[in-house]
């Protein structure tokens, strides 16, 4: 009996390695994403980074910790990485095109968060829905929806 259970684990599919982190490639990938999109234009925007930190928060429906602790480990990636390509991958790979199409959304509110869309965020935003492969009609929709978002929280936090 010992060798045919053997045989049997060694003919079986070999199991997928423990994942160091506690957060899956995709999650992390879309934090870098957000984070990338936060300080493209060589600035720390406040606004912008709270704006991560909640939609990170939402998106993924974590408690202050451990939002704290994926945005942690994003930078460490992001740092790490020579390009953004491998977070769109994961990104482009992980979820269907809805689900791309609101990343896309949630980046164009981390980069109208301050209230200035600088030349670099639109640049990027428009190259990471190339790779992201949203058809240019989906990323217009994504970025209406974002900028109506922003502009209703602002008004919104304008009234008493």
């Amino acid at each position: 009996m010992p060798l045919k259970s053997l045989l049997q684990k060694l003919n079986a599919a070999p199991e997928a390695p423990p994942s160091p982190l506690p957060f899956s490639r995709v999650d992390l990938a879309v934090a870098a994403l957000l984070l990338e999109a936060a300080q493209v234009d060589g600035k720390r925007h406040e606004e912008e980074y709270a704006t991560v930190l909640r939609l990170i928060r939402e998106r993924f429906n974590l408690p202050p910790t451990e939002t704290a602790q994926l945005l942690q480990l994003a930078e460490g990636e992001f740092a790490a990485a020579l390009d953004d390509w491998v977070f769109t991958q994961a990104v482009r790979e992980g979820f269907a095109a809805a689900d791309r199409q609101r990343v896309l959304e949630m980046l164009w509110q981390v980069v109208y968060a301050d209230g200035k869309l600088a030349r670099f965020e639109d640049e990027l935003m428009g190259r990471l829905a190339e790779a992201l492969d949203i058809p240019p009609q989906a990323a217009d929709e994504a970025r209406e929806r974002a900028f109506a978002r922003t502009t209703s929280a602002e008004r919104g936090a304008e009234t008493p």
